[in-house]
């Protein structure tokens, strides 16, 4: 049995409830949307072990205490980088580190690479659109292509100057669903506390990865 948290009640949200307590029927889920109406969608099915909040995501992460959390998993299925949303809706966080351009290096051998709106880079291994139910194999279903070495093991392994690596590893939980411990996420704050550099937050599974740049702001 284990217990989940979603950010994000639509299309994908959905299907990760479905599917998770297909896998497992003694599972329970609390789901975040600003939206009632995909929240009901999402609760269709699921009687028992189901907490539907209706709020902002990451206005909701900003509210738990860590220490009373006890989610064992959590999956991002809404339009923003969580980890960076997370971290830059601390007032204090904004006033010490401020959002930059990624190094094009960071997508240097990564077969799609798209710059983002703040200089994030979205990093794909396909260059075709994947099945919603993929279980990361080690060889691509559509492709043919290996897939033995994670992305995200690549993203942590790189060395860029001035830039202390941050990834969040995104774990297959069941096909075309991944997720992380909360943990992870609520000690990024402090993994960066000692940081003198610039840093790269990524949040990244087997073939794809999302990656923000922070630098300290003049002074601090």
């Amino acid at each position: 049995m284990a217990s989940y948290l979603i950010l994000g009640a639509g299309k994908f949200g959905r299907l990760a409830c479905q599917r998770l307590a297909l896998q497992d029927e003694a599972a329970t889920f609390w789901v975040v949307d600003r939206a009632p109406g995909a929240l009901a969608a999402a609760r269709e099915g699921q009687d028992r072990g189901w907490r539907g909040v209706v709020q902002d995501a990451i206005s909701f992460l900003r509210q738990q205490s860590p220490a009373e959390a006890s989610w064992d998993w959590l999956i991002p299925v809404v339009p923003v980088h969580v980890a960076l949303a997370y971290l830059t809706a601390d007032p204090q966080f904004r006033r010490e580190w401020e959002i930059i351009a990624v190094p094009e290096a960071v997508g240097t051998g990564v077969q799609t690479v798209r710059r983002g709106p703040q200089g994030e880079l979205y990093l794909s291994r396909a260059g075709h659109r994947c099945p919603d139910d993929c279980r990361a194999e080690p060889v691509c279903p559509v492709s043919g292509e290996s897939r033995e070495r994670p992305l995200y093991e690549e993203l942590a392994a790189l060395k860029v100057p001035g830039f202390e690596m941050q990834v969040l590893v995104s774990r297959q939980l069941a096909p075309g669903v991944g997720g992380y411990p909360p943990r992870q996420l609520w000690s990024l704050a402090q993994d960066l506390a000692g940081c003198r550099t610039g840093a790269l937050i990524a949040t990244a599974c087997d073939c794809h990865g999302v990656v923000h740049g922070l630098r300290r702001r003049s002074g601090r």
